[in-house]
This record gives C-alpha cells, sequence and structure tokens, in this order.
C-alpha cells in the first residue's frame, strides 16, 4: 500500500501554522502510521527590524513592528480559531530580533528524537501564542525541551555545537528549491507524485489529495462525533482546544459547543480559559478510569465498534 507523507513548511511562530495544528492533529487520528507528517523549518523572522519598510529609530520600529504581529495574529485567530494572547507583550526586541532560534531549536530536537520533535514544536506554538513567553529565549526553550521528554544537557549540545544550524539551513534550502514563499505550505508525496499546495488548508483539501495520491486505497478512519469518541481524542491529547473537536468530527461551532458543554456538565471534561478560547482536558479523576476501560479486554472490541461506525 502507498504511503504518504505530508512536509508542512512552517516555523514556530507562524500564527496560520498554529492555525493549521487542528487539521494536522485530525490526520494524525484519522489516518495513523498510513500517512506521516514531516515539519521543514523555513525561518520567518530573521531580523524583526528589517521586516516590514518602517522608517525610525530601531526601538520604534520593533515597537511598531510587535503591534502589526499583535494585530495579525489576532485577526489570524478570530477566522481559524486557535486561540493567543497578545496583551502587552513585546514578543520580539533587540535583545531577541528574530524566530531562527525556534527554528534551529526544532532542527536539534529532531536530530535527537524525531517523534518527541513534534511535540516540542507543538509545545513552542502553543507557548508562543497563548502563554506569552518569548519562545526564542534559550531558558524558554530547554524548559519546553524537559517537558517533551528530552535530556537538557543532550538538547542543548545539539543546539550550540551540533548540527541543528546546517539542518536549519538546509531546510531553508529546500524551501527555496520547492519555491515557497510563504507558511504554511505543504508538500504532499507517494513513491511517484508531489503535489504542493501553499497557505492555510483545511481538512477537506488532504482528504482529497491523500485519496488522489493512493487510488483510494488510503482512507481515513470513519469516526462519529460520540461523547466517548470526543472523549478519547481529548486524551490521545491530553488537551485540546473546541476546534480541534470541530475540525476531527466535522462539526459546526454550535454542534461544537453542544457537546462540550454536556461533557463539561457530566464532569467528563474540565476547562480552562485561555486568551479568546479554552483548553479542554479530562479531569485527573476520570482519566485513570478512561485509561482503565481503554485498556479492558471487554472493553477493546465495545471501543472499536463505538469509534470506527
Amino acid at each position: 500500500m502507498d504511503k504518504i507523507t505530508i512536509y508542512q513548511f512552517t516555523d514556530p511562530i507562524c500564527v496560520w501554522s498554529w492555525g493549521n495544528e487542528p487539521v494536522m492533529r485530525a490526520i494524525d487520528f484519522l489516518y495513523g502510521d498510513k500517512v506521516n507528517t514531516e515539519y521543514i523549518m523555513g525561518g520567518l523572522v530573521e531580523d524583526i527590524s528589517t521586516l516590514y519598510d518602517i522608517k525610525a529609530p530601531k526601538e520604534d520600529v520593533i515597537q511598531r513592528a510587535n503591534a502589526i504581529i499583535a494585530k495579525n495574529w489576532n485577526d489570524a485567530s478570530k477566522r481559524h480559531g486557535m486561540p493567543v494572547i497578545t496583551d502587552n507583550f513585546p514578543f520580539f526586541t533587540e535583545r531577541y530580533p528574530s524566530s531562527f532560534p525556534q527554528n534551529i531549536a526544532y532542527e536539534a530536537a529532531k536530530r535527537i528524537n524525531s517523534k518527541q520533535a513534534k511535540l516540542f514544536l507543538r509545545f513552542m506554538r502553543e507557548t508562543t501564542f497563548t502563554m506569552r513567553h518569548r519562545t526564542s529565549q534559550i531558558d524558554v526553550l530547554l524548559n519546553l525541551a524537559s517537558k517533551a521528554g528530552f535530556d537538557a544537557s543532550t538538547f542543548i549540545d545539539e543546539y550550540t555545537i551540533g548540527h541543528a544550524q546546517t539542518s536549519f539551513n538546509h531546510d531553508r534550502m529546500v524551501c527555496r528549491r520547492n519555491g515557497i514563499t510563504g507558511f504554511p505550505s505543504y508538500l504532499i508525496k507517494n513513491d511517484d507524485t508531489n503535489i504542493i499546495i501553499g497557505g492555510y488548508q483545511n481538512l477537506s483539501t488532504f482528504h482529497t489529495v491523500i485519496n488522489r495520491l493512493s487510488a483510494g486505497r488510503i482512507k481515513p478512519r470513519r469516526i462519529g462525533p460520540s461523547k466517548h469518541n470526543v472523549i478519547d481524542f481529548v486524551s490521545k491529547y491530553e488537551y485540546v482546544y473546541p476546534v480541534e473537536i470541530e475540525v476531527v468530527f466535522g462539526l459546526d461551532r454550535h454542534q461544537t459547543s453542544l457537546i462540550i458543554s454536556e461533557l463539561i456538565s457530566s464532569n467528563q471534561l474540565t476547562s480552562e480559559v485561555v486568551g479568546n478560547s479554552y483548553r479542554l482536558m479530562i479531569p485527573a479523576s476520570q482519566s485513570a478510569k478512561h485509561q482503565l476501560r481503554k485498556n479492558s479486554p471487554q472493553n477493546k472490541i465495545t471501543s472499536k465498534r463505538l469509534i470506527e461506525v
């Protein structure tokens, strides 16, 4: 059977790549190991003081650039639904003028463990957009690397004296070679065919391309939006945002709100406000019970029947 790989050309601080996280999670959840996802770092901001054509002293340029970026992040969030927090936070400064450190950090993580690197990328994105932490700072990167399961000393060695910079340079060349001028963009391929699509994409686009490249042989699981399946989804990723449930189950926002409200009122989910949205988690008291039910031989058949409908 064909194996499909989706390469996302990206930067850890690209707000539209953050907006495409629900789609990337849906692909992972619905296709499993039939579709692989990889990330190619493109380096969005080399120097914030030269990103926009602003004529002013450098300090003023950076301040105005931060204001433009905050507005762009808020506008994008209103469209794609993933949360942002931008209040009174100068993400870029004279000391931290670039997003290249985050790109190089991802390359360092990928060289150590590619699976953990994807989790690390998610943490960088989430911290950038929802926690008002400057993810170009080494202390923040080390924290996130440890959270993703990396040994701190191994990570810092790869980041500072390893080949992470070389890997990043190579990724940027791949972007140029493929004519990538904006993030996110995607290269979707099998053994014989490459398809490049640019910009923020919805899930149906990927369904169509995967179906075409596999001649219909690779299909997503058919999963209904039952409460059980929503809980399984949240449990797999530990916490999610409402739009991620909306995308993976093909719901509209009203339907999503209804099912989330029911799960919260029955204490199967808990929520906390994050910027202009909220984060959903399984309560600690319910998480252990859910895992026991999931792993029970008696319930494995039931779970399969409920999920694959």
